[in-house]
């Protein structure tokens, strides 16, 4: 447990307010005579921070020998989620094929980081600041929109068999997932640097547990988009759905379109008007498949109960967005 510390405040001259800082604290910091700190407004008082904040932040990552290549890709990407703003990766022996795969990786799925430097048996990395020119709630928006098309697609492709339709949809989860691990970048260094939190317009750390939920929620659907055209892929005979599947696909994409804009327009009337139409939804889900035609052939019927499966993950995650809807409106509420 961290110590606190009281402190009495004093005045010097005509207008001027002091405090001392902790001895413990300022050797534990490093600060010297003359360095200067931060003070952070907060809507609870203040807050005195060093002046370093993450800037420079360097990790190396040591590999034994006998990690996969997976392996190598999970733990870069903890470094990057960390806030790591430099990352050297030190191989014990030449790896092609790690090399490979991990700025394949790199490429695909993160945002901002270029490969500084390359030798045969090592790879360091520069992750570039870019949350200034790619705000959280515009990085958040956008990663909607773009799961919200691989959801309406991903079931065009079922329901016209368009294998075609389906791989693209497939090939865009990737950028969802550089959206993704950008935002969990930005938040974990905002709960520990309050200029980043202030830089991302949030007032406080405890935001940022609503941002990671909503982006992962995002995420999950993502994959279930993915999972129905994995389907179409694989299938080699479906028949024309269900019509009725097709009104249920319409309701729950609409239904996470709401649960979004109620986050990022924080609105408890939307958020609550959502969760009660996902109530609804789940009960129409349900009597679907009591009522599935039993004569569709055993490939038909196990594709449908896939689709109908991810449609209502889908709308978990809508709920769970709505929710977090409602716990950031009434924060905004609280503090104003």
């Amino acid at each position: 447990m961290q110590p606190a510390y009281t402190r009495r405040v004093q005045k010097t001259g005509r207008s001027t307010f002091i405090i001392s800082l902790p001895k413990e604290w300022v050797e534990k910091a490093g600060l010297k005579k003359l360095d200067t700190v931060k003070i952070v407004t907060l809507p609870s008082g203040l807050l005195v921070t060093t002046d370093g904040g993450e800037e420079g932040r360097e990790s190396v990552i040591r590999l034994g020998g006998s990690e996969t290549p997976d392996e190598v890709v999970r733990l870069f990407f903890s470094k990057y989620l960390d806030g790591s703003e430099r990352i050297r990766v030190e191989l014990t022996a030449y790896s092609p094929q790690t090399i490979s795969v991990l700025k394949d990786r790199i490429r695909r799925w993160l945002v901002g980081v270029e490969i500084i430097g390359e030798t045969a048996t090592e790879l360091t990395a520069q992750v570039l600041p870019v949350s200034d020119k790619l705000p959280l709630k515009m990085s958040l928006e956008r990663m909607g929109e773009i799961t919200t098309h691989m959801l309406e697609e991903a079931f065009a492709a079922f329901y016209r068999n368009d294998k075609a339709l389906a791989e693209d949809v497939v090939r865009r989860d990737d950028e969802v997932d550089r959206f993704y691990h950008f935002i969990v970048r930005q938040l974990n260094i905002a709960v520990r640097d309050y200029a980043t939190l202030r830089n991302l317009n949030l007032s406080d750390p405890s935001e940022c547990i609503n941002y990671v939920l909503v982006a992962k929620s995002i995420e999950r659907a993502a994959d279930h988009a993915v999972t129905i055209s994995n389907r179409t892929l694989t299938t080699t005979n479906i028949s024309k759905p269900d019509q009725r599947i097709a009104k249920i696909n319409a309701k729950v994409v609409e239904l996470f379109k709401t649960s979004l804009t109620s986050f990022i327009y924080p609105s408890t009337d939307l958020a609550n008007r959502t969760l009660n139409q996902i109530a609804d939804l789940a009960s129409e889900m349900n009597a679907y498949l009591s009522s599935q035609k039993k004569n569709l052939d055993l490939e038909q019927r196990l594709t449908e109960l896939v689709v109908i499966n991810s449609l209502r993950r889908v709308a978990e995650y809508a709920a769970d967005i709505s929710e977090a809807a409602i716990n950031l409106a009434t924060k905004d509420s609280l503090s104003k």
